[in-house]
């Protein structure tokens, strides 16, 4: 039977190939800064040309094809539990993950902030797990009361103490990589390349750049096969140029460099492309991670990065609104949908406000809509054979009714007409009803009240306390 499903384009094949070739100028001509004697190592060994004083490399196109022709095109994001595994690239429909280190929380109710702590963490954590929406996590908040030396450790402890989702993060320095694959793999029991519970954020650093200590992090995760999520950044006005060609043409610049020094680390590794590239506010120039601009970055970046057949995860469902409000649904459905039609393997989704640097339970929750929304938007529709129901219209004929029939129950109970869960729909009575926002929050309390993940075992516990507590004192020694 024959199935249609929606799809959006913005970019010709002309189009493709024309930004194709002024990334490759991009890294020819000018050169990427990876700022890391390391990488530039990695570099070399491969006869790249490399500038040692400036840390910097030019890299020649045909090393671009070779590297992206080694890029597995679907990467396994494994959960805790197997039923939460997630293959990019694999399946019908995109995951879709929270978004992720947000500065502060914003209480719904009285509208006020503060900043976040290790129990606002768990918490979500322990939401998200909860949520069927959700399919794999990452640090919705930062948490404030961490010691900075040990706090992605403690995060990703508390991530999987609360969830059996497969759970992302960044890796800021390399002294870290040891202790934590320490912990992830006394977690799963096996071996990060057999299941790879977590997933290492590479944020490049716009215009052209590296993150030295990140970058050094990563060369070490891959050669671990632990997934790297290439996450450029750049803004346009500030950190790249106002148009939309110019952001994209940097942000592809940097995401190739990146594909290009990992493949050259460890050929096969598993990378995923991000498309995070943004705008900027020209009256404050702070990020923008919402708004028509952002829609259409995204829907371009990710039609540039499945024509390289490499697994995407795309921006989504964030707002610059400060609360989870009109304006918050509104950026983010755009966002999200743009990406979804675009063929994204994953949509961030879950939580922030304010540009990435709140969020809220509400938020949350609300999102759950959005994305189920995405969901059903994106789902097969058949135009023929059953899906037509030509004898009810028989049947029914003229003036008739159709609430009657056996189709429509059977579509109903099949899903064929959205039922949302917080969303309102239909005459409200006499009087308005409570905010909507009150409501998702009070939910989400409710969730995390009553949900528990499966704990993990007490021994399991104890060996990531004590990696912790030994790196603590190492780092201090």
């Amino acid at each position: 039977m024959a199935v249609s499903k929606p799809q959006l384009t913005l970019l010709s094949c002309e189009d493709k190939t024309f930004l194709h070739e002024r990334v490759l100028e991009v890294l020819e001509e000018v050169g990427i800064a990876f700022n890391s004697p390391k990488a530039l190592d990695v570099l070399a060994a491969a006869e790249v040309p490399v500038d040692r004083d400036r840390l910097s490399a030019r890299i020649p196109r045909e090393l671009v094809e070779k590297c992206l022709s080694m890029v597995p095109q679907q990467v396994l994001l494994a959960g805790r539990k197997s039923e939460h595994d997630i293959w990019l690239g694999k399946a019908p429909l995109p995951a879709f993950t929270s978004d992720g280190s947000a500065t502060y929380v914003l209480d719904d109710a009285s509208g006020r902030l503060r900043e976040g702590t290790l129990a606002d963490l768990r918490r979500f954590y322990r939401l998200l797990d909860a949520l069927p929406e959700a399919d794999v996590t990452w640090s919705t908040v930062s948490p404030r009361d961490l010691d900075p030396r040990t706090s992605l450790l403690e995060i990703v402890k508390a991530a999987f103490s609360e969830s059996t989702k497969h759970t992302q993060d960044g890796v800021r320095q390399p002294e870290l990589v040891p202790p934590l694959i320490d912990i992830l793999e006394a977690v799963s029991g096996a071996p990060l390349a057999e299941r790879p519970l977590f997933s290492a954020i590479d944020c490049t650093v716009a215009p052209l750049q590296h993150d030295p200590r990140m970058t050094d992090a990563c060369l070490d995760l891959v050669a671990h096969k632990v997934p790297i999520v290439v996450m450029p950044m750049p803004l346009s006005g500030t950190t790249a140029p106002m148009s939309l060609s110019g952001t994209c043409i940097v942000h592809l610049a940097e995401l190739l460099s990146a594909v290009v020094l990992f493949q050259l680390r460890s050929p096969g590794c598993p990378i995923v492309a991000s498309t995070a590239a943004a705008v900027a506010d020209m009256r404050t120039g702070g990020y923008l991670c919402a708004g028509p601009e952002k829609a259409l970055l995204n829907l371009a970046l990710t039609e540039m990065c499945k024509d390289y057949r490499l697994p995407t995860e795309a921006d989504g469902v964030g707002s610059d609104a400060m609360t989870a409000d009109f304006q918050a649904g509104a950026e983010g459905m755009a966002t999200g949908l743009f990406a979804a039609l675009a063929g994204a393997d994953a949509i961030i989704a879950f939580g922030c406000l304010g540009g990435a640097e709140v969020t809220s339970l509400a938020k949350v929750m609300l999102d759950c809509e959005t994305v189920r929304t995405i969901e059903k938007t994106l789902q097969e529709v058949s135009v023929q054979a059953d899906s037509t129901v030509l004898d009810d219209i028989r049947d029914v004929g003229i003036g008739g009714h159709y609430l009657g029939c056996k189709s429509t129950r059977r579509l109903v109970r099949d899903g064929q007409s959205f039922q949302s869960r917080l969303f309102r729909r239909g005459l409200s009575g006499t009087s308005v009803p409570p905010s909507i926002v009150l409501e998702a929050a009070e939910r989400a309390e409710r969730l995390i009240a009553a949900h528990q993940a499966e704990p993990l075992d007490d021994d399991v516990t104890t060996y990531i306390d004590g990696i912790i507590r030994d790196f603590s004192l190492l780092d201090a020694d």
